[in-house]
């Protein structure tokens, strides 16, 4: 029997408050359609109209990290991170249908590979996290959606109760992915890739799906690559079609052989085998 995926829906998080932390009555953040960059332009560079490149979905506001804290740590708080390089905080301003749905349909296709590995008998499962934060040196940041694949990280996974931290020694996901997440901000994943995380996914209505690795020495800190390092058997197209806004009538059927595929391809990989080839 495998051992099932677990999928975890947005809920509240904690983050410790510091008695250095000032403030009191903090009310909610601040919604502005666009913030200029801070002084020398560090952190994030500024499309052409010099606003943030991914707003309104994503907007950022310079404070404090002790002030960061304070506003997380609320049960509502708006998904978020924060740059400790930059000073930066950034938020999910309103997660839209569309966001929230291909957030979702990201999940969905991990619980279908979930099926296929449990068909197949095959003891090894996948742990697929909603918008967990992560904390490490560089900040706190919260992906939509977070994967474990490795089986030693899956099985530490399941023992977690909480946000991961990475500095106490917990599992790092092997992939994580960010919708309305633009090319143009894709430097924002390279904390991802110092903590560890192998790959992530972004999409935004201008690019669509990207499949980004860590790439030593890359301006960016990563670099594209046209098929998934860990999902064997996943390639940046079929992303593309899995979070188009339209979907056709046999989007089902599609997803469920992809579905398949990458399940067959996992259990090659946890075998030692080959990964099958494409159908």
């Amino acid at each position: 029997m495998a051992k099932d995926l677990l999928v975890a829906t947005e809920t509240g998080t904690h983050v410790p408050r510091t008695a250095a932390d000032p403030v009191a009555g903090i009310p909610s953040p601040p919604a502005p359609a666009s913030f200029a960059a801070p002084a020398g332009g560090a952190g994030r560079p500024p499309d052409r109209n010099g606003s943030d490149p991914d707003a309104p979905a994503r907007i950022e506001v310079e404070m404090p990290r002790g002030l960061y804290d304070r506003l997380a740590d609320r049960d509502k708080a708006p998904r978020s991170r924060y740059d400790m390089a930059t000073g930066r905080a950034e938020y999910v301003a309103e997660p839209s249908i569309g966001h929230e749905r291909r957030a979702a349909e990201i999940s969905e296709l991990f619980i279908l590979v979930k099926h296929e590995l449990h068909d197949a008998g095959h003891p090894r499962g996948v742990v697929v996290a909603g918008a967990s934060r992560l904390l490490s040196d560089d900040g706190a940041f919260e992906p939509d959606v977070c994967v474990f694949v490795d089986p030693r990280s899956v099985r530490a996974a399941r023992r977690l109760e909480g946000y991961l931290d990475t500095r106490k020694g917990h599992p790092v996901p092997d992939l994580v992915a960010e919708i309305d997440r633009s090319a143009d901000s894709s430097h924002k994943l390279a904390p991802y890739f110092r903590m560890g995380v192998r790959e992530a996914w972004t999409w935004s209505r201008r690019d669509g799906a990207r499949i980004r690795v860590a790439g030593p020495g890359a301006p960016r800190g990563s670099v594209t690559v046209d098929e998934s390092r860990v999902l064997p058997g996943l390639a940046r197209d079929d992303l593309d079609r899995l979070l188009a806004g339209y979907r056709p009538g046999d989007a089902s059927r599609r997803v469920r052989g992809l579905a398949r595929r990458i399940a067959r391809a996992l259990a090659a990989r946890y075998e030692g085998g080959a990964p099958p080839r494409h159908d």
